[in-house]
């Protein structure tokens, strides 16, 4: 029997051209569409789906999070298959830790598409080529090859902060969350950079995934 799929994207005329092709091709034996997420909620309370594709364009990052956060504890066998804009490794793996099964980019083709469904299908996860391909020059990357020497350690406040940073979120996202101006959260991150030796935020995530800062 044909798993059945909801999409959570916008606009109309591209989820609903994208829905007769899959049922054209008898991916899918039905789809829903929804462009909210309080009438997302409530279809998958009341029918959740095999399969669950989210558009990250839809929502704020930090609005993603929760979202997906929400779908994937209170159900576990919907597959969440997420389409990303772009996003850096950071953002990709905290999608996985809250609970997606599947990510492809915007630029994914096709066929990328049904490799990611026959996959979810045989409870495996599926990353496209172009995350991939991110993440290998994340590990293999001669500049941050090694881990800092710290020569002055990070306040609570700067270690609080870099967790914000390795979960993804903007200088904006953090100056909410903390309720401090984006000026302060520049002159953290800035010193947060220095302390540990670093240019940028992978240098910064590296660290904390080598020293257990962060799962």
């Amino acid at each position: 029997m044909k798993p059945n799929l909801t999409i959570f994207d916008e606009p109309l005329l591209y989820t609903e051209g994208l829905s007769k092709l899959l049922l054209q091709n008898k991916i899918f034996s039905s789809i829903e569409i929804f462009n909210t997420t309080e009438r997302l909620y409530n279809h998958i309370a009341e029918n959740p789906p095999k399969f669950l594709m989210i558009s990250s364009n839809i929502l704020m990052l930090s609005e993603l999070y929760n979202c997906i956060d929400t779908i994937a504890s209170q159900n576990k066998n919907i597959k969440i298959m997420v389409i990303g804009n772009s996003h850096d490794v950071i953002v990709i793996r905290k999608l996985f830790n809250k609970g997606i099964k599947s990510y492809l980019d915007k630029n994914s083709c096709y066929d990328e598409f049904i490799k990611s469904v026959n996959a979810l299908s045989s409870d495996e996860i599926y990353i496209c080529e172009y995350a991939k391909e991110m993440m290998i020059n994340f590990i293999s990357s001669e500049q941050e090859k090694h881990t800092p020497n710290i020569k002055e350690p990070l306040t609570r406040r700067e270690l609080e902060i870099l967790k914000l940073i390795c979960d993804g979120h903007s200088s904006k996202d953090i100056s909410g969350q903390l309720f401090i101006s984006i000026n302060t959260v520049e002159t953290h991150r800035k010193r947060i950079l220095m302390k540990l030796n670093v240019k940028n935020s992978v240098g910064v995530v590296k660290y904390a995934m080598e020293n257990n800062i962060i799962n």
